[in-house]
């Protein structure tokens, strides 16, 4: 598939940024079926294409630096005995459940204040563009996450609440990289939601995102 936010396009670093995905993907698989969920297994922690599907779209909207990073970022805390998804969703649980997330935040690694800004400024960027495909693809969106003014405690969580969770598991260095990432796509009037929607859609055997909603 064509790289849908990129500054590499030769045929070794396509090569490359196929088996960065490749290698983040099946970390990410291990720990994500390592999650304990309360009552056992959840459903989605069997449905090993479709969480490939979700993770690989969302990776091809990245440049080559940010998945070098971020793959280094998986692997260390592999190494170090960390669960990147534990993690996230423990960190949505400040938004969903802020009682529970209260008794568990002094076991979570800190984040440094630099970061915490970069996650603010990179999940409000996103959660515009959410809005604009949403306007464009209401059908489409509507089968995604929950919007954020949807968000109240103990309900779903929001497509927002799942991004500043697992942004607040990335390295500074990975911060750093996808927001030059976002930056790159607002001065090319790119929006990276929608590119990863479509890359989605594609993985489903759409040819385009006009099809795919049509079809809903």
């Amino acid at each position: 598939m064509e790289d849908l936010v990129k500054q590499e396009s030769t045929p070794e670093e396509t090569q490359e940024r196929q088996e960065l995905i490749k290698d983040i993907l099946d970390v990410e698989w291990a720990m994500f079926t390592a999650v304990n969920n309360v009552g056992g297994p959840a459903e989605c922690q069997s449905q090993d294409e479709t969480f490939k599907i979700m993770r690989s779209a969302q990776f091809y909207t990245w440049s080559l630096n940010t998945l070098e990073l971020y793959h280094r970022d998986v692997l260390e805390a592999r190494a170090q005995g960390r669960n990147l998804m534990t993690e996230k969703y423990a960190r949505m649980m400040s938004v969903t459940h802020p009682d529970e997330y209260a008794e568990i935040a002094g076991a979570l690694p800190g984040v440094p204040a630099e970061s915490l800004d970069l996650v603010e400024t990179i999940a409000a960027q996103f959660e515009l563009w959410d809005k604009a495909v949403e306007k464009e693809f209401p059908r489409l969106r509507g089968r995604g996450r929950a919007k954020n003014e949807d968000s109240q405690v103990g309900s779903t969580p929001t497509a927002n609440t799942y991004m500043i969770g697992e942004l607040l598991t990335y390295s500074y260095k990975t911060l750093e990289s996808l927001f030059k990432d976002m930056e790159y796509a607002l001065t090319y009037k790119k929006n990276m939601v929608r590119e990863q929607l479509e890359a989605t859609v594609m993985q489903y055997g759409y040819k385009d995102l006009e099809t795919a909603e049509q079809n809903q």
